[in-house]
């Protein structure tokens, strides 16, 4: 392998990575604003409890009341939810720009990386706990048929998108 091929990977492995901490953004923005809102009817949680492994499947199986409450607490803990999307994108921005860089400065971009994983992993923190403190105040019978509902919801597979409309906007028709 070449230098030239290894730096070429090594390039696509960092936008990858960038990638999936952009995706890893809206889950959680996903994860949040389910837990906020109620619309027609549907509860927007349970459908993404399964796609996100962090705490989609944990929230899924709290009662709607319970994940509002969860919901504002997380946003009175977390602060500005705006803010912090705002401050993850000027991060993306600042590593788009510094993958462009030539030369490539590596500790530039690990620093921006850690900067990103920080903020996550502080909400990711409060989350838990939060999700721990509203399961420890629980009753014993209550915490049961949570973890009944838990189990439940691990054990669905997870539902396919749906499309509104025409499919032809959406790509390939779906069986």
């Amino acid at each position: 392998m070449t230098d030239e091929t290894k730096k070429t990977g090594i390039r696509w492995s960092r936008v990858v990575l960038v990638g999936s901490l952009a995706l890893n953004i809206v889950i959680l923005g996903i994860v949040g604003g389910a837990a906020l809102r109620w619309d027609e009817g549907r509860d927007r949680a349970r459908e993404v409890q399964v796609r996100d492994m962090s705490f989609g499947p944990f929230m899924g199986a709290f009662n709607p009341e319970q994940r509002r409450d969860l919901g504002r607490a997380f946003a009175r803990n977390a602060g500005d939810a705006r803010a912090a999307r705002q401050e993850a994108q000027a991060l993306f921005e600042e590593m788009l720009d510094v993958l462009r860089t030539e030369p490539f400065d590596q500790s530039a971009f690990e620093g921006l990386l850690f900067d990103l994983q920080t903020g996550f992993a502080d909400r990711q923190e409060i989350g838990t706990r939060l999700v721990a403190e509203q399961i420890s105040d629980m009753t014993p019978e209550a915490r049961s048929a949570y973890a009944d509902r838990l189990d439940e919801a691990l054990k669905r597979p997870p539902r396919a998108p749906s499309f509104k409309g025409d499919h032809k906007d959406h790509g390939p028709e779906r069986d």
